[in-house]
This record gives structure tokens, sequence and C-alpha cells, in this order.
């Protein structure tokens, strides 16, 4: 199943718009993941947060690079998973 990992929206508990900044991406498109796997760092305001992924799969497309800004549920990548 081919699924869109996005910017978690409950990154940050107040409410209201916010954006973060890409910091780093530790994936490349073709690279098999697990669920617990580092997929990509985000900054918000003084924090720095690392996602992991929630599937098993193959990471299809990368569609930001650091640098990048970006909100609540924006895409990051599609995975294509193995574990559904």
């Amino acid at each position: 199943m081919i699924r869109e990992i996005v910017v978690p929206k409950d990154l940050w508990p107040r409410r209201g718009d916010w954006r973060g900044k890409i910091i780093n991406i530790y994936v490349s498109e073709g690279d098999k993941v697990s669920s617990g796997d580092q997929l990509f760092e985000i900054e918000i305001e003084k924090a720095v947060l690392v996602i992991e992924s929630e599937h098993n799969g193959v990471i299809k497309k990368i569609l930001v690079k650091p640098g990048d800004d970006v909100r609540p549920g924006d895409p990051v990548m599609i995975i294509e998973t193995s574990d559904d």
C-alpha cells in the first residue's frame, strides 16, 4: 500500500498556525525502512525533533529537502508499505 509520511499535527502543543523547518533527512529514495527507523529531523521554534517511521516498507519519493519550511500535515515522503 502506498502511504504519505506527513508532518505530524501534534508536534507542538500550542494551538494555531505554526511552521517547522526540515533539518535533515536520514533516508534516500529506494531505502528499506522498518517501524521505528529515523526518517527526518524537524525544527520547531527551539526544539529539534526526530520523526520515526510507523511502517515497514520502501521509500518511494522524498518530497522535501533540508531547509524547506513545512506545516502540520504537509507530505514529506511517500512509502510503499509491506506491513498491511
